[in-house]
């Protein structure tokens, strides 16, 4: 065995030789050793400078090396293959290269390219499966990658894949935007992967994909039309189909392009989550968006061209075959919406698609709740607004917690705190270190941006920091492609751009603003936003004559019934505002103010924050001839069932007193609930009430 300590130095030297920026690792980590190691350079300093460096981290017990990548290392990159699905892909959709890495557990797990230009590198992208596991990354600007003669966590020692950095011909040049769309094809192809069905249905499964991809409006997709094919070949070969993936791509594709040109039926979508079940279909729809994305594809014209093609020609349609489409096969129409495909917002709107059924009303998709509802609308703006501490900001990051663990992309413009308070309450409610480097951008705006730069009169005034800032912004936006953006702070942000909250000018220029930030239904939007004073029922936004129009979405405000705080049991109330397109009003009470979900936020354990969505009265069903009366017979139920856990809190001690505030706590249940139980049980004798209202304790009655 090689001397691994002795190598560490000398690794550095040879990667700083390569051209690369090396890091010191944490011995059996993956964790950079140091301060500042993203700012590490080498190329301009001398080899005794780079050993004497390493040579005191070794001695430290950083004896391990990574790469930084991206532009410090002159655009080098790495494919991480995560999972055995992705292994699986690894040489059908990700191009050969002469130099990659891996571990006896792993082989081949990194494939390493430069990608070009330079100037516009790839970012880095992390996609996960349904259940949270990582797929595979694109590893750039930003990260690093641990490489031999390292160790890993495992025990492993990290080997080269043929000759120590790839030999002469070093890791192939490719092109950035087309390595970074194939790592999101490969994504998608993994998914499918990981429920196609292993024989008999294929034929059929193929047909379903491929009618829900190619069909767009009354044509075919532009991007899919072109590019279907690499997907299609790629699921043959991964899965050793009998039939060949030229075969496949003649008899699914052509068909199915043929049909839709004919304007004859094809299936889709919802026959498509009868294959692979609805989790893994979501997941394969948030990476359809992904991959259009990256190709440059927006829903502006319906048969815009696509300036990305990937390395397969697709076949002509092919002459037979009329009869594989399944008997049982319905029109799979496009996700559309004419508002986005208008040139002006002046130009009339085309309503042959709501005409003919088209148009599907928008989804909530973010902000799940215990029973799969969401509760805030994909690619639209939502607002969660409520009095101070009324743990706004604490729900919204859980919204961006739930949609980084499925690999989404979460930016989150904070005006009104520090990243100190939000990287801490997100690793309190479970975000990993590494969904934070890789999947969160914190932004902290101090300064007007142009677009919200205005005068009194409402004309453009944009200064050359509004202008920089708005460059700055873009070229972040564009680059990180979150699919969640929060921004939390909408008082600062109008007095940020001299903007006033009861003026109908400032919130137009907020309003298109934010709107913007949708970028056509690619992003949605959490606005955080506070209540007019006092708050409470009927509470609204400060400004609100003005800011009720801005929202796409769902408006919600937040209540809270037990305040949450550290140390404690806290319950917040969601209520619905406003709900335009009406999906969740729909899955909640039926009360004059209706309840979208209670969010319970335990903080009892020091360091960490569970937050739990519930659907409101849970699965509790029951029958009152009004809502009050119903809502009474609910709680007498849940009052009913909790009886005897909250006499069990007293663990038989006369002397024991309790509050509703600990029963709450520790049993987790609805204050109305609590008070009904003390009734139910001083009615029976079974407690004595001491002290009134925020002093009442009760106790046993020790004459029982």
């Amino acid at each position: 065995m090689e001397d691994r300590e002795q190598n560490s130095t000398q690794t550095a030297v040879e990667a700083v030789a390569q051209g690369y920026s090396p890091v010191p690792i944490q011995g059996g980590s993956k964790r950079p050793y140091g301060g500042g190691w993203q700012n590490q350079r080498w190329q301009e300093k001398g080899e005794a400078e780079v050993r004497e460096h390493f040579d005191a981290a070794r001695e430290a017990g950083a004896g391990d090396i990574g790469l930084l990548l991206g532009a410090p290392s002159g655009g080098l990159v790495d494919v991480d293959f995560d999972s055995t699905l992705a292994l699986r892909l690894r040489d059908i959709l990700i191009p050969p290269t002469a130099m990659e890495t891996g571990r006896a557990g792993r082989a081949r797990s990194h494939k390493w390219f430069v990608a070009e230009p330079t100037d516009d590198l790839p970012s880095t992208r992390q996609y996960k499966m349904p259940d949270g596991s990582v797929i595979i990354e694109l590893r750039s600007t930003g990260a690093q990658t641990v490489i031999p003669h390292s160790v890993h966590p495992s025990g492993e020692f990290y080997r080269w894949e043929g000759e120590p950095w790839g030999g002469e011909a070093g890791p192939q040049r490719v092109d950035g935007r087309v390595l970074s769309i194939q790592v999101a094809l490969t994504a998608m192809a993994a998914v499918l992967l990981d429920k196609w069905p292993k024989q008999g249905g294929r034929h059929e499964a193929y047909l379903h994909l491929a009618g829900w991809l190619l069909r767009y409006g009354e044509g075919v997709h532009p991007y899919w039309e072109r590019n279907l094919s690499v997907l299609v070949s790629a699921l043959a070969e991964a899965t050793h189909d009998e039939d060949g993936p030229q075969t496949r791509v003649d008899e699914v594709v052509g068909t199915t392009i043929r049909r839709i040109n004919e304007g004859g039926r094809v299936s889709g979508f919802p026959s498509l989550v009868e294959v692979i079940g609805q989790d893994h279909a979501d997941a394969l729809k948030r990476l359809r968006s992904e991959v259009e994305s990256l190709s440059g594809f927006v829903p502006e014209t319906v048969h815009r061209d696509v300036d990305v093609e990937l390395d397969f020609t697709p076949s002509e349609p092919a002459e037979d075959g009329e009869d594989d489409l399944p008997d049982s096969a319905v029109d799979e129409e496009r996700e559309r919406d004419p508002l986005e495909e208008r040139v002006s917002t002046w130009s009339s709107v085309d309503l042959g698609p709501y005409l003919r059924g088209e148009v599907t009303p928008p989804e909530p998709k973010v902000l799940r709740r215990t029973d799969g509802q969401a509760l805030f609308y994909a690619g639209k703006v939502n607002s969660l607004y409520g009095a101070s501490e009324s743990a706004k900001s604490w729900i919204a990051l859980y919204a961006g917690v739930q949609e980084m663990k499925l690999g989404e992309r979460v930016m989150y413009l904070d005006l009104e705190d520090d990243p100190v308070s939000t990287i801490a309450r997100l690793q309190a409610l479970g975000a990993p270190v590494e969904d934070l480097k890789m999947l969160f951008r914190y932004v902290r705006p101090e300064s007007p941006i142009a677009p919200m730069q205005r005068t009194r009169w409402g004309k453009p005034d944009a200064t050359d920091e509004g202008r920089l800032s708005a460059n700055v912004f873009k070229g972040l936006i564009d680059k990180f492609d979150p699919t969640l953006v929060i921004v939390d702070g909408m008082t600062v942000l109008y007095g940020l751009h001299g903007l006033d909250t009861n003026d109908a000018m400032g919130t137009d220029v907020i309003t298109g603003w934010l709107k913007s930030l949708t970028r056509g239904s690619r992003t949605t939007v959490i606005v955080i936003d506070h209540t007019t004073k006092g708050g409470g029922a009927d509470s609204s936004p400060i400004g609100s004559q003005h800011k009720t129009a801005m929202i796409q979405g769902a408006s919600l405000r937040a209540d809270p019934i037990d305040r949450p705080m550290p140390g404690a049991l806290g319950m917040v109330r969601l209520i619905v505002k406003k709900d335009r397109p009406g999906a969740v009003r729909a899955a909640s009470t039926r009360d004059k103010e209706q309840i979208a979900a209670d969010v319970m936020i335990d903080s009892r354990t020091e360091g960490r924050t569970s937050i739990t969505v519930e659907s409101p009265n849970g699965s509790l069903v029951v029958v009152g001839s009004t809502d009050a009366q119903e809502q009474k017979l609910v709680n007498l139920a849940e009052a009913e069932a909790a009886r005897e856990s909250v006499i069990d809190l007293f663990g038989g001690d006369l002397a024991a007193r309790l509050t509703t505030r600990q029963v709450r706590q520790e049993l987790g249940l609805k204050p109305d609930v609590v008070y009904d139980v003390w009734r139910l049980l001083e009615m029976e004798g079974v407690v004595i009430r001491e002290g009134e209202r925020r002093w009442t304790k009760f106790r046993l009655n020790d004459k029982l």
